[in-house]
C-alpha cells in the first residue's frame, strides 16, 4: 500500500511512518524511483479499514423488536393452553366414558329386576 495512504489509516504522518519502515517496527519497504523513493507499507501492518456504520437503531426497530417478542411469549402461553384444553378433553372424555359404564351397569341391574325369570311369568302378566 502506498506510504500516503498508509499514514492515514495509521493516522501518522508520512516521515514517521517512513522511520518506523526503517526501524523495522512496520514491515514494508522502498522502490527505488528515477528522482526519489517511493515508500510502501504491506497491508497486513494496517489495522483492518473502517466497515460501514450501522444505521441508528430507530424508535419504530425497538417498537418492532418489543411486539415480536410479545408476540412469542403470546405463542408460548397458547401451545401451553392448548395442551391444557387437550388434557382436559382426555380427562372428560375418560370421565364421560365412566359415566356411561355406569349406566350400562344401572340398566342391567334394572333389566334383571323387570324381566321375568321364566316364560310362564310373561303369560301371568297379560
Amino acid at each position: 500500500m502506498p506510504l500516503q495512504e498508509a499514514a492515514t489509516r495509521l493516522g501518522k504522518d508520512p516521515r514517521t511512518v517512513i522511520r518506523a519502515i526503517t526501524a523495522g517496527d512496520i514491515r514494508g519497504g522502498a522502490i527505488p524511483r528515477p528522482e526519489r523513493l517511493r515508500w510502501y507499507v504491506y497491508t497486513d501492518e494496517l489495522p483492518p479499514p473502517p466497515g460501514p456504520t450501522p444505521p441508528p437503531v430507530s424508535r419504530e426497530l425497538d417498537e418492532l423488536r418489543a411486539q415480536l417478542v410479545s408476540q412469542i411469549e403470546a405463542n408460548r402461553l397458547l401451545i401451553a393452553a392448548q395442551q391444557d384444553l387437550l388434557d382436559a378433553d382426555r380427562s372428560t372424555s375418560e370421565a364421560a366414558d365412566k359415566y356411561r359404564a355406569v349406566a350400562r351397569e344401572y340398566l342391567n341391574a334394572l333389566s334383571q329386576f323387570m324381566t321375568p325369570g321364566n316364560l310362564g311369568e310373561l303369560a301371568d302378566q297379560l
